[in-house]
């Protein structure tokens, strides 16, 4: 793995043409590209059979419980043990009824639950929150040693995007977001809350020849442009 890049290390100036090389350099050597998993598929790789504290696990609306692909039903049924958070205090006192173990508590507090994770999952969380930096290091603060955080959050580069923009004139996304958490944002952000960012995911399923057919077209194109998602790991 490579040495993580501080760009304040380099120059004091965000636009130095060296640090922004250091950077870019950094972010391709760190990026992963999975094309045998769709994304619930890829997190539940990384949650099974471990402690997960998973932020943000009511999804705006009770109406997802139910549902097979509700996030926070797969991942607490694959943890070894799975601590949920959110701050909608009706739809959590729903979840702990129904058998869930979920905290009302603000994730960008200064508040600890007494407890240490192997895997803290944020699940598009990032781009909602006031302070993401401080979402960050809460989650820094309730890791074991050698523990991860993994946080998606849409890419505003991929096509799925562009193809909005271009048919709606202006970009409408989903109107409680803040931001866009671009690779570059998410080493920042790391950087921070005391993190390292080391490494970020594309993670859509392709058939093995269509798989084979973006390859060799991300050798004219972006990678990114194919990959509604980013997931990016922390340490």
């Amino acid at each position: 793995m490579p040495a993580p890049v501080d760009w304040t290390q380099l120059s004091d100036d965000p636009n130095n043409a060296a640090a922004k090389r250091a950077v870019r350099d950094y972010l391709l050597a760190i990026r992963e590209v999975h094309t045998d998993a769709g994304l619930l598929e890829f997190i539940e790789t990384l949650v099974r059979g471990r402690s997960v504290l998973d932020i943000g696990v009511v999804s705006h609306s009770a109406r997802y419980f139910d549902q097979p692909d509700w996030r926070h039903g797969r991942v607490a049924a694959l943890a070894r043990r799975c601590v949920g958070v959110d701050v909608i205090e009706e739809l959590v006192a729903e979840l702990n009824a129904r058998g869930f173990n979920v905290a009302c508590v603000d994730a960008t507090s200064e508040h600890d639950l007494g407890e240490r994770f192997e895997v803290v999952f944020i699940g598009d969380v990032l781009e909602h929150v006031n302070d993401p930096s401080r979402l960050l290091a809460f989650g820094a603060r309730h890791l074991a040693p050698e523990g991860r955080i993994y946080a998606t959050t849409p890419n505003p580069f991929s096509r799925k995007f562009y193809r909005r923009f271009r048919r709606e004139g202006t970009a409408v996304a989903n109107l409680d977001h803040v931001a866009w958490i671009t690779p570059t944002q998410a080493l920042e952000l790391a950087r921070r809350a005391g993190l390292r960012l080391v490494a970020y995911h594309l993670v859509k399923r392709y058939a093995p020849l269509q798989g084979a057919l973006k390859r060799l077209a991300w050798k004219f194109s972006p990678v990114e442009w194919s990959f509604p998602d980013f997931v990016y790991e922390f340490a």
